[in-house]
């Protein structure tokens, strides 16, 4: 197992470092304190240059928190640890992240991915989601990330896994007046070979009136990332007496994603005691996208051989079939978001207490459009050895597959959707400080929101032709070819054709003509609104606490945050009303042990309620065609509108060691009792009078998320010269996950979780130098189950790992170079089908086989 070699290696490290750390200890050194909801913390204190101060301010942060936190601070202005936030996330402790399309795309805390996302403490979102696509918020405007695992009752509800706060820059935030910087990146991706580059500028003042300080922030980003995903599939499997896949094939996803981050900040401090705020947040998003598939229909002709695997021998390794039905498909997508936030607030102290209120409105649009056209070819000899080393491979002969004439236009996807969602949200809090004794802080607050969805779309049928056009009687822009060499070459497919993605979208109604359809955009089809109005009216109160057990201080927090949840959703034969009371009690404990040794206890209970995607009813669905004795017509998915809430009452413990100002060594462990975990389960549903097999949410039951972490960091001051530059950053996390089986009865592992996975990160600082090489790793988890078919059920990925490097050069106080470079070790991502069929016989077969790009970066940042 991967963990134990790094665990028993940490160990002889820990022996030699902790020791010279002793002698590196400056107790009287004092970092910056943390509030308990983060977004009190002062940027002036942990804004330094150097990874050094980076990571001293992040551990202070933790050590000085109330509740179990761990955060990650930008080393300087435009200068997080890694490129997205997403991706400097998954070096935190207990975190990891899924990639896809050129970037982390999720990130779970502990494998949920049950997160309230809050920017400056305030909740935002992307969409029609509950959270904030973390890839929209530009790291170049990003002050730090807190990731709470325990929570207070002045955080708002919403996060089983946790909460991730993102702490974007304010102009008071800067000790000094003026700062203006800037950065330029350059990046080039290998697999799709294109360049992109990144752009973010900040300028920030703040300057006395006679009314008083004054501070505006002005800080913009701009990123174009052009990549390519790859990917080798096999489909479920079918047929008797031995079933082979319905589908086999491969996927060329290139995009051209082009995002834009504005923030605007403005603060005024007309005296001591009186602090006003207005904020404002802009993102937009563009993708445009394509996915270029082969597709080979293996009972789609004359099945002449059939071979099956030794070990499952009701399920063909490999087959043979003549004259065989092929497909080719270009997918072609415009995919649009932008998202506003404002927010006004104002702060004001009298003696011991403190009355603050904020004011947020949030609108998020998104805007989608996609045309697709399947075109075929007859291969008269295709060979199909499904287990290649974990990957397909189609081997078709007699046919040239780069020849227009040979193709013929078969059928047309043309969609487009528009969401839209807007929230207002009220919150106001009440602090008193006590003037000693037990009780030490006061805090009571309410927060109303009011939040609106709107979703729309066309309906995904698929409309044919009559069978006669070829790509040879197009204009010759209107197909094009295919890259070669798919997933390293191991699916064997050489250079195909298939419509070309621009053409798709700049000349839809050309394509409509060939279809025999009207011209403009199909009309939103009535059945697919959705809406959903949500209130909520929240009231928590708190108390701060501390006493002494002998010489040992305890300090805490005891309250409760209760929330009335309103909601009316109406949607294609769906009209319902939801009101529903949640009490949220929570306890944290700090123990100083010692004055670097610290105990910490925590208890509460936390919710999540439902996407509001996940309830819209909802189903997209694609047709494979009934091209052989496949079980399904195509395969699709959907909302589910009788979704409930996810509820958890949670345990933590952690014992934190800190020896010295930039070295920690942390122990943690955790219990989540769940009830009603919400994960996605396929079954066949009819459509049209076909069969398909839909994938919707489901509440699953009672279930429980148990864990340890350990995690450990120190820079070796103790080495001699050029070596004290050295540092080292250690974690790791154990979690084990299980919930109800909705479908088949008994109990499951919950989807996403590994048991096993930790980072490993090396550091240098020094000279102007500074550089970190990073690996991360997880274990094999869960991807879904009920996945349909002859085969097993359930789709596991197995363990993956990416390396990843970055180093900087300050040539001046003013100008530092960086290089940066992404997965170099060049992962290749695998997932089975493995486990017990709907008959429940075991097997362990393939499905997917992945590649994404390595990412080289060359750049400079300005400061002055």
């Amino acid at each position: 197992m991967a963990f134990r070699p790094l665990v028993f290696c940490s160990a002889s490290v820990l022996a030699l470092v902790l020791g010279g750390a002793a002698h590196a200890q400056d107790s009287s050194a004092q970092g910056p304190s943390a509030s308990s909801d983060g977004s009190d913390v002062s940027e002036q204190d942990i804004i330094v240059t150097g990874v050094r101060a980076s990571l001293m301010s992040a551990q202070n942060i933790k050590k000085n928190a109330i509740n179990i936190v761990d955060s990650i601070v930008a080393e300087d202005i435009g200068k997080l640890p890694d490129n997205t936030v997403s991706d400097a996330l998954q070096r935190v402790t207990g975190v990891q992240i899924t990639r896809a399309a050129g970037e982390a795309s999720s990130v779970q805390i502990r494998g949920l991915p049950n997160v309230a996302t809050l920017i400056n403490g305030l909740e935002t979102f992307t969409g029609t989601s509950r959270a904030v696509s973390l890839g929209d918020i530009p790291a170049e405007l990003v002050g730090g990330v807190d990731v709470y695992k325990t929570s207070t009752p002045d955080l708002v509800e919403g996060g089983v896994a946790g909460v991730i706060n993102v702490r974007l820059r304010r102009p008071f935030d800067f000790s000094e007046g003026l700062q203006v910087a800037g950065g330029l990146r350059g990046i080039y991706s290998d697999q799709s070979d294109k360049t992109s580059y990144v752009g973010s500028a900040l300028v920030s003042d703040r300057w006395q009136t006679g009314l008083g300080e004054m501070g505006l922030l002005v800080s913009v980003s701009y990123n174009r990332r052009r990549y390519q995903d790859q990917d080798a599939f096999n489909y479920v499997s079918s047929g008797d007496p031995v079933a082979i896949p319905d589908t086999v094939g491969g996927i060329y996803s290139s995009g051209d994603r082009k995002r834009t981050g504005i923030n605007v900040a403005y603060q005024w401090r007309p005296s001591e005691n009186l602090e006003i705020h207005a904020d404002g947040l802009y993102t937009k998003y563009r993708n445009l996208y394509n996915n270029s598939y082969f597709i080979a229909l293996p009972k789609a002709g004359t099945v002449t051989s059939i071979t099956p695997y030794e070990d499952y021998d009701f399920l063909g390794e490999s087959s043979t079939t003549t004259n065989a039905y092929t497909l080719s498909s270009m997918q072609a997508y415009l995919d649009q978001t932008q998202s506003y936030q404002g927010n006004l607030g104002v702060r004001w102290t009298s003696g011991r207490a403190t009355i603050s209120s904020e004011l947020t409105y949030n609108y998020s649009k998104i805007k989608n459009r996609n045309v697709i056209v399947d075109t075929s070819f007859n291969a008269p000899s295709m060979a199909i050895n499904y287990n290649n080393g974990g990957t397909p491979n189609v081997d078709i002969s007699g046919v040239d597959m780069t020849d227009p004439a040979n193709y013929t236009v078969r059928t047309l996807f043309d969609n487009h959707s528009l969401s839209t969602s807007k929230q207002w949200a009220w919150r106001n809090d009440l602090e008193y400080e006590f003037d000693g004794g037990f009780l030490k802080k006061f805090k009571i607050g309410t927060r109303y929101t009011h939040r609106s969805v709107e979703s729309q779309a066309t309906t995904s049928s698929g409309i044919a032709s009559d069978g006669t056009v070829t790509l040879d009687m197009l204009s010759s822009d209107a197909y094009t070819t295919s890259p070669t060499g798919l997933v390293k070459g191991a699916l064997g497919v050489g250079q195909y054709l298939t419509m070309n993605p621009g053409y798709l979208l700049k000349n839809t109604d050309a394509v409509r003509e060939l279809f025999g359809q009207a011209s403009g955009d199909r009309a939103y089809d009535p059945a697919n609104y959705f809406a959903d109005i949500e209130n909520t009216y929240a009231f928590y109160g708190m108390l701060e606490y501390g006493f002494d057990i002998g010489s040992m201080p305890v300090t805490g927090t005891a309250g409760a945050r209760v929330v009335n949840t309103v909601e009316q959703l109406v949607g294609n034969t769906v009209s319902s009303r939801e009101n529903y009371l949640n009490v949220l009690p929570s306890i944290n404990a700090k123990v100083g042990l010692t004055d670097n040794l610290f105990l910490r206890l925590a208890w509460g209970k936390t919710i999540t309620r439902p996407e509001f995607s996940a309830l819209n009813p909802l189903v997209s669905y694609s047709p494979s065609g009934d091209t052989g004795t496949q079980t399904y017509y195509g395969s699709g998915s959907g909302g589910n509108p009788d979704l409930q809430p996810i509820k958890s009452t949670a345990y933590d413990a952690s014992l934190e060691f800190y020896p010295a100002r930039s070295t920690s060594l942390t122990v943690a462990g955790f219990y989540r009792d769940i009830k009603g975990y919400i994960q996605t389960y396929s079954a066949p549903e009819t459509i049209d009078g076909e069969l398909y097999l839909i994938s919707r949410p489901r509440n699953t039951g009672s279930g429980y998320l148990a864990g340890a972490e350990v995690a450990y960091q120190q820079f070796l001051d103790f080495l001699p010269g050029a070596f004290s530059g050295l540092g080292v950053q250690l974690n790791g996390t154990y979690s084990n996950g299980m919930t109800d089986d909705p479908i088949n009865g008994g109990k499951q592992r919950v989807v996403n979780v590994s048991h096993w996975s930790y980072n490993a990160v090396a550091i240098y600082e020094k000279f102007g130098i500074s550089a970190r090489l990073a690996y991360n790793w997880r274990s094999s988890y869960v991807d879904s189950y009920n996945s349909g078919g002859t085969q097993a059920s359930t789709i596991m990925v197995r363990p993956t790992g990416q390396l990843d490097f970055s180093a900087s050069y300050d040539l001046t106080d003013n100008v530092t170079l960086t290089f940066n470079a992404t997965n170099i070790t060049d992962r290749i991502y695998h997932d089975y089908f493995k486990g017990a069929n709907s008959d429940g016989v075991y097997s362990n077969t393939p499905r997917d086989t992945r590649t994404y790009d390595r990412t080289f970066e060359f750049g400079a940042r300005v400061k002055f």
